[in-house]
């Protein structure tokens, strides 16, 4: 019977080092036999904090990648998930020379932000989005929560026939200035763009357990539960100090040492993923969505000390490779084996 690599539990389950809101890869090898029920729905809030609330989140969209049909469809540019924020793109509207909060609604195209623009006694601006469905209760809190006795004005910004229903979420307030409707029409161009990603340690968590998970695949011979792992273990469950981060997880944008069988450079989207053993311990190394057009963050876990004592080098990669959208169909990519693996 196996057992829990961090509680000892005997109700494993599969878990997806990868995040599954990733999509789902063909030749994907997931964890099986080493994470408890309850322990992978830590891992899960872990990855719902990176996949919602990180970059990650931007590139979902922007890629068009879903995760699990059975899970909310969370827009991650009104409202954050897992204890992050929500996305927060800005850009100057040229034709007003405006700043406007945006949305990603395509590769290509955003539009402006559903929200209210409140401006409060003191002359501070805050914008709420309106979700969709929000009701008034719900936007009563949202106002609430900001503590100010009136406002002086609202910027409304809402498509023509979502008039009548964003209209009902003001029903007993009161304002000294006439709330204003704010209808971009035609074509429009934004830029520069900005985007703000507001996360915690459970980002991070995420990025260690990938690591971490993909690592336990790799090597079979690592059970994953040896004193060797205790503290990349605890830190991935119950997380540390903000300024302690570093201890386990950093980031660079010095570029995996990888080639693909197919060459030398990415001409497709996706993730790569290496780990590597030596007499000194273990790592891995993870980068989400590089492509073509990103040279994304290179992420560095520090895995744990290796036992043995014996001197030599062992490592191992993948690259989790997009398919072109008209492609996808039961898989949105395929896994392949990183060509030359020498050192990470």
């Amino acid at each position: 019977m196996s057992n829990c690599i961090y509680c000892g539990a005997t109700d494993v389950s599969v878990e997806h080092p990868l995040p599954r809101a990733l999509g789902k890869f063909k030749d994907y090898v997931p964890l099986t036999d080493k994470v408890c029920k309850r322990c992978n729905g830590i891992c899960g809030q872990l990855d719902e904090q990176l996949c919602r609330c990180g970059s990650e989140a931007f590139f979902r969209k922007f890629l068009d990648i879903s995760g699990r049909s059975g899970h909310d469809d969370v827009n991650s540019f009104y409202r954050g998930s897992s204890r992050g924020g929500r996305l927060e793109m800005v850009g100057i509207n040229h034709q007003t020379g405006e700043e406007k909060e945006l949305e990603l609604v395509g590769p290509n195209s955003v539009r402006e932000l559903r929200c209210v623009k409140l401006v409060a006694e003191d002359g501070s601006t805050h914008t709420i989005p309106i979700t969709d469905g929000m009701t008034p209760e719900e936007f009563r809190k949202k106002v609430t929560v900001l503590g100010f006795n009136f406002f002086k004005h609202a910027n409304i910004s809402a498509a023509s026939e979502e008039i009548p229903w964003v209209e009902s979420l003001f029903e007993g307030f009161t304002m000294n200035g006439k709330a204003e409707w704010v209808q971009p029409t035609g074509p429009i161009i934004y830029g520069p763009l900005s985007i703000k990603f507001t996360v915690n340690d459970r980002y991070f968590r995420a990025i260690a357990k990938i690591g971490f998970h993909y690592f336990l695949t790799k090597f079979p011979r690592f059970r994953g539960d040896e004193a060797g792992f205790t503290e990349i273990q605890n830190f991935i469950m119950n997380g540390c100090p903000i300024d302690e981060i570093g201890k386990f997880v950093t980031q660079s944008r010095e570029q995996f040492a990888y080639q693909l069988r197919a060459g030398d450079r990415l001409s497709v989207w996706g993730h790569l993923i290496g780990v590597d053993a030596t007499y000194l311990g273990f790592r891995a190394k993870v980068q989400l969505f590089a492509g073509p057009e990103n040279r994304s963050t290179v992420f560095t876990v520090q895995i744990g000390k290796n036992p043995s004592p014996i001197h030599y080098s062992e490592a191992y990669g993948d690259f989790f490779a997009y398919y072109p959208p008209e492609q996808r169909d039961d898989f949105d990519g395929e896994v392949s084996e990183l060509g030359v693996v020498a050192r990470l």
